[in-house]
């Protein structure tokens, strides 16, 4: 219950906004006044709500522009990453033949020369009197007595011990990189 002196209040502001008081008491009238705060502040909150449903769109539009964004570019670097891995290397232009499958057949290892080729080539035994020579394979100078092994056609000398095992990997000499020629076979 109201105290009297609100009643009156409440009357006198009803009274202001020249509406009848209440037929059957003035505890049971309310105010028919019609506050204008409050219809304000929903409209601001109506607003406001409204405000922030643009910004969150606006927000997830963005961030879907650059997912999707993201996604063109792995996509873009996934197929490159494939066509230079098919290609095999970055640097060689690109042929119609690369989509084939690679040949089965490996490429041959370059052999050296067979111990019949290596035994035909030049010897000659070391003398005292022959001038210093150093033998470039193991550093050493050469001692009388000692096999060396002349190639043809560049002419380096070299012990028999040490160039032989080089020979039978590869044809070409220690030094220079020339093919050795092998002389024909003697009938």
């Amino acid at each position: 219950m109201a105290p009297p002196a609100a009643a009156s209040a409440s009357s006198s502001a009803c009274a202001a906004a020249n509406e009848p008081p209440h037929p059957h008491g003035e505890e049971a009238a309310k105010p028919r006044c019609r506050p204008s705060r409050p219809a304000a502040g929903a409209w601001a909150r109506v607003v406001s709500m409204g405000v922030q449903g643009c910004v969150m769109a606006a927000a997830l539009a963005l961030f879907l522009l650059f997912a999707f964004a993201a996604c063109l570019l792995m996509m873009a670097l996934v197929f490159s990453a494939r066509a230079f891995r098919r290609q095999g290397s970055r640097y060689r232009p690109f042929s119609p033949d690369d989509d084939l499958p690679p040949s089965p057949q490996p490429q041959p290892r370059p052999v050296g020369l067979a111990p019949a080729q290596i035994t035909r080539l030049p010897c000659f035994d070391s003398s005292p009197f022959d001038g210093p020579s150093t033998c470039v394979v193991c550093l050493e100078a050469s001692r009388a007595g000692q096999r060396w092994r002349k190639l043809p056609p560049c002419g380096h000398a070299f012990h028999a011990a040490c160039v032989d095992p080089w020979l039978r990997l590869s044809p070409a000499c220690p030094v220079c990189r020339a093919t050795v020629a092998v002389p024909p076979e003697k009938s």
